[in-house]
């Protein structure tokens, strides 16, 4: 990894650079961290003391790698996407969404589903502390899953409901017929038991609820509407 600190404009930018004999070394410009006026290479623990003792560029240096949330053994998000795009030909597909404000992902069935049908699995590849891309698997507990199961957007009329299952995560059952080309969604409220990171849902459903505040918040309502389909430790 190399990166460049740019003092004038106070941030990180990481690049990738690999050659025959692995990864080099991190390297950076010295003066920019300790006032010196000379640049050479650094053991990556030692740039990394010296980035953290400045709140600022910590946090900095925190957001881009948030950004980026592809799992560790993809390359990219790019990558993980292909590879579950192959995993779940003629299933389901990843796709681009974008609105007026926010470009992001979805899922889209690529063939029709019975009430009932398995549609997807979620397998949790990582404990994590809550975030807008993990879920939540019991009271203090939360995951990150793989995809495409990472990317089902919520929606309060859900067209599946969740089973908790053998990989840490839940399955994603058919709650009626899903057409070919319908995107796929669940309740974010039948996981979540509070939800912080957003609170007014526009999932445009006929039934939407307009804030939303986790099963905390709307438990009774959910139970009546999705009967079974909750996490386990809701219920």
């Amino acid at each position: 990894l190399i990166f460049k600190y740019n003092s004038m404009r106070s941030q990180l930018v990481f690049r990738s650079k690999f050659q025959n004999n692995g990864c080099k070394l991190l390297r950076r410009d010295v003066s920019s961290l300790t006032g010196s006026n000379n640049s050479s290479t650094l053991p990556l623990p030692q740039v990394l003391l010296l980035l953290h003792k400045n709140k600022e560029d910590a946090k900095v240096s925190r957001r881009r790698y948030v950004s980026s949330f592809h799992l560790p053994n993809f390359r990219s998000i790019e990558e993980e996407i292909d590879d579950a795009n192959q995993r779940y030909a003629n299933l389901v597909t990843i796709t681009t969404t974008t609105t007026t404000t926010n470009t992001g992902h979805g899922l889209v069935a690529s063939k029709t589903y019975q009430t009932g049908d398995t549609v997807l699995t979620g397998r949790a590849v990582v404990v994590v502390s809550r975030d807008s891309h993990s879920i939540q698997v019991g009271w203090d507990h939360h995951v990150r899953m793989d995809l495409p199961a990472r990317f089902i957007n919520h929606s309060c009329d859900a067209n599946t409901g969740v089973v908790d299952n053998e990989w840490g995560a839940y399955d994603f059952i058919a709650l009626r017929t899903i057409e070919e080309g319908e995107e796929v969604s669940f309740d974010y409220e039948t996981t979540e038991y509070r939800i912080s990171a957003f609170e007014t849902c526009r999932c445009g459903s006929w039934n939407c609820r307009k804030k939303l505040g986790g099963f905390q918040k709307h438990g009774e309502e959910l139970k009546k509407q999705y009967g079974m389909y909750i996490a386990n430790y809701l219920k």
